[in-house]
């Protein structure tokens, strides 16, 4: 199978109709939402393609802050009141390419992604929220942790921007 790298969605270009993650709210985040996201700028919607232009991973990526005061010590640390963070909104794998390292390809992009807006514009950390207790310890093989250890049943992770190099070097 040959891929495309990990691009801007066209909403003209790109087929979304036959993308199935094998999560239905995932799925219908491309099909439906994911041109108007772009269009409103909510979200930049980064897709990898076959070779027919069919969507085989897709990630949204959104600028967001988080509350200095519900942040974990690495995190609030000399930060201001809202800490500057990159926000993985979604991220799925068509279930016909599950395995193939497509997902963690993505969050390679995202993270040097990342890194460049860092430069350019200060992003502390890059956040996400797990969808469930397997994605979340995904997450975690990526260097993301976790705002609280101590409660399982908070999903969100982070990983900051400082510790984006190292992470991509064992990627």
């Amino acid at each position: 199978m040959q891929f495309y790298r990990p691009t801007l969605l066209d909403p003209d270009r790109h087929r979304r109709d036959e993308f199935t993650s094998g999560d239905l709210s995932l799925d219908d985040s491309l099909r439906r939402y994911a041109g108007q996201n772009r269009r409103g700028n909510t979200a930049a919607v980064w897709v990898i393609a076959d070779a027919t232009y069919g969507v085989v991973c897709y990630a949204t990526l959104s600028m967001t802050s988080v509350d200095r005061s519900a942040s974990p010590t690495p995190l609030a640390k000399g930060a201001p009141l809202q800490v500057p963070a990159l926000l993985i909104g979604r991220l799925a794998t068509a279930t016909r390419v599950t395995g193939l390292g497509l997902g963690t390809h993505m969050v390679k992009h995202i993270l040097a992604t990342a890194a460049e807006l860092n430069v350019k514009a200060a992003c502390r950390a890059v956040v996400v929220t797990a969808l469930n207790p397997a994605a979340f310890s995904w997450w975690q093989r990526f260097g993301f942790d976790p705002f609280e250890p101590e409660d399982s049943t908070n999903l969100n992770l982070y990983l900051l921007s400082e510790d984006i190099a190292a992470t991509l070097t064992r990627l």
